[in-house]
């Protein structure tokens, strides 16, 4: 009971699509990690100027808009 040439090429086309498969999710993998870390370091910078006293100003501060 042995692999016929049919068997033998259907189950090499179906390996050669998972590579392939594999390599494109991997390379979309990559570029996600890409995107996370650059969140990531824009979260930092915005909670960081967040945290300065010049980002909030008292409300007494403010100027009323020009409609008052």
């Amino acid at each position: 009971m042995g692999i016929d040439d049919n068997q033998l090429i259907k189950m090499q086309e179906k390996m050669a699509w998972l590579e392939d498969l594999l390599e494109r999710s991997g390379k979309e993998i990559a570029e996600l990690e890409d995107k996370v870390l650059k969140l990531e370091r824009d979260m930092r910078i915005l909670s960081s100027k967040i945290a300065e006293p010049s980002a909030v100003r008292d409300l007494k501060d403010e100027t009323p808009p020009p409609h008052y």
